[in-house]
């Protein structure tokens, strides 16, 4: 009867991961590299 938690929680856990790693990580990201690109030393 309570064994939804185990399904429910990976899922959501994954859902919330993927998120993070879409918005934050590669968002992050993106920004380092356009102020690289833009911004070339030699």
């Amino acid at each position: 009867m309570g064994q939804w938690i185990f399904w429910v929680g990976p899922f959501v856990g994954a859902l919330a991961a993927a998120a993070y790693h879409q918005y934050i990580l590669r968002a992050g990201a993106i920004k380092a590299l356009g102020s690289f690109r833009s911004n070339p030393t030699n």
